[in-house]
């Protein structure tokens, strides 16, 4: 418990602990709202069962990153300054390996512990029917303890194998969209329990009842758990706690390397002359060879594959052809996983400088104007090339799904506006991945704007922030929504410029900052 209360002491004031706590109020707001306005009533009468419903979908989409966010936090401190060498003068391996999985579950434990006292909170709030089963609710508990203490030391494990932390961010937010896939995905039961990101979808117990044709909620009801999830999640803690430690406990002094995975190893660059290299290539060759390029290719593509199996297994009410499959694969990516993936392109793109001493050496070249607009460039021709890809994957699954129309013409304009939407993001989350030194905490603030701006959206507001920009840019919720041009463009320049100069006043009027 010494070593504990160490690891305590090494993550004061650092924000560690503001991911969950962040996570756990953004998830009571999100439930608190679903019982307000013309839909409150029919959720306040199922109540408990509605919560033990949503909550698991809900974690299934955010927990994942949040946790990723997390492990990267605890142990990127470590990579930093390659810390490993000094800290086994100080304690043995077994001891540092207990404490970083303690910590985790200490923020695991409370939070699951908070989420079912704000279940309370809520039912007394807004009067839910009946007293809670509290039978169930130590279920729910249970699970969304074990669960997510296996995607912790997933996450862990893969933060202490890869110094770049793109790689576990990468890993993190794939796994929460195929966790998201699979539970749209009834018929392949097995799936869900084989991927540790699936076992919030295997390990559910409440079922809804809705109308197929009145598209309204008609009950809730206890389903018959299958076992073979609960062994799944068994195996995965015993291979995650005992794979890890082997791991572990067999790294070098100085961390894993795994240069040739992503850049060539012993390249070594001879030069008779000073060369100089236009800075925009420049800012390209530093994400070639990166794993942010996993998350470019999978995310749109498990948005895809979730959008076609929903949009076939609903063929009865998503009678609009290409329009429909439209809402149905752009929904999830604009809301909920473009934006942190953009934050992962703007938080790598800064990275270089923050390590060492890189500032010094790029301000002595180069403007902060320059600085900034080379970044913000290539963050918005990686987001041009996402919404490329998103388009092509949009095409293939439309002809697969047995679509015959034509194409329509409207998604040149749905990607076009997307694209300017999307470089408004990029804008904010290079700035805020410039006054933040973490990797991950920028990316975790993605999330959090990409569902404000489903929020924002929802009440009319999408003009006024930068990811409602992005989904309604998308036409993600609504493909034949009228976009006023004047005002999304307006909006667009506005927040582009802003964060722009933000970026550089911040440059310019604070003292460079180096990691050794």
């Amino acid at each position: 418990m010494n070593y504990l209360s160490i690891e305590l002491r090494k993550t004061k004031r650092r924000g560690i602990w503001l991911v969950p706590t962040a996570l756990f109020f953004f998830l009571m707001i999100w439930l608190g709202h679903s019982y307000t306005g013309s839909n409150g009533n029919s959720h306040i009468q199922y109540g408990w069962m509605d919560v033990l419903y949503y909550t698991p979908l809900l974690n299934a989409i955010l927990i994942p990153t949040a946790i990723a966010v997390l492990a990267s936090r605890i142990i990127d401190m470590e990579h930093k300054g390659n810390m490993w060498k000094q800290l086994e003068t100080m304690q043995s391996r077994r001891a540092l390996f207990l404490a970083k999985t303690l910590y985790g579950f200490c923020a695991v434990l409370l939070f699951s512990l908070a989420e079912v006292f704000g279940f309370l909170v809520l039912g007394t709030l807004f009067g839910f029917a009946g007293t809670p089963d509290w039978w169930s609710l130590g279920l729910f508990f249970v699970q969304t303890l074990v669960i997510s203490f296996n995607l912790y030391l997933l996450q862990m494990i893969i933060s202490i194998v890869f110094s770049n932390q793109a790689v576990a961010l990468c890993v993190g937010l794939c796994g929460s969209m195929a966790g998201l896939f699979l539970m749209f995905l009834p018929q392949c039961p097995i799936l869900r329990c084989i991927i540790p990101w699936g076992h919030y979808g295997a390990a559910m117990f409440v079922g809804m009842d809705w109308n197929a044709e009145t598209r309204k909620l008609v009950g809730f009801y206890y389903m018959r758990q299958d076992n073979g999830a609960v062994w799944f999640i068994a195996v995965w803690f015993i291979v995650l706690t005992v794979g890890g430690w082997l791991l572990f406990k067999n790294m070098d002094t100085d961390g894993y390397h795994f240069q040739g995975i992503f850049g060539k190893r012993n390249a070594v660059l001879v030069s008779q002359k000073p060369v100089r290299i236009p800075l925009l290539p420049t800012e390209l060759m530093k994400i070639k060879r990166t794993p942010i390029w996993i998350a470019f290719l999978v995310l749109p593509l498990i948005s895809a594959l979730i959008g076609t199996a929903n949009f076939l297994n609903n063929l009865e009410i998503l009678t609009s052809g290409w329009y429909s499959l439209w809402t149905q694969v752009s929904l999830f990516l604009c809301y909920i996983f473009m934006p942190p993936l953009l934050g992962v392109y703007a938080s790598y793109l800064w990275r270089l400088e923050h390590n060492g001493s890189n500032w010094n050496m790029i301000l002595t070249h180069s403007s902060a104007y320059r600085i900034v607009w080379n970044k913000l460039a290539v963050c918005a021709v990686v987001s041009l090339f996402t919404m490329l890809w998103l388009g092509i994957l949009f095409i293939v699954c439309g002809r697969c799904a047995g679509l015959t129309a034509p194409v329509p013409i409207e998604l040149a304009d749905w990607m076009l506006f997307g694209f300017i939407g999307s470089v408004s993001v990029c804008a904010v989350q290079l700035f805020l991945s410039l006054i933040i030194r973490s990797f991950a905490i920028p990316i975790g603030l993605g999330l959090v704007g990409g569902v404000a701006g489903l929020v924002v959206t929802a009440k009319g507001f999408a003009y006024a922030l930068p990811y409602g920009l992005l989904s309604i840019g998308l036409r993600a919720n609504n493909p034949n929504r009228a976009l006023n041009y004047e005002l999304f463009l307006t909006s667009s320049v506005i927040f582009i410029l802003l964060f722009y100069l933000l970026s550089v006043v911040y440059i310019k009027h604070n003292d460079v900052k180096t990691q050794g």
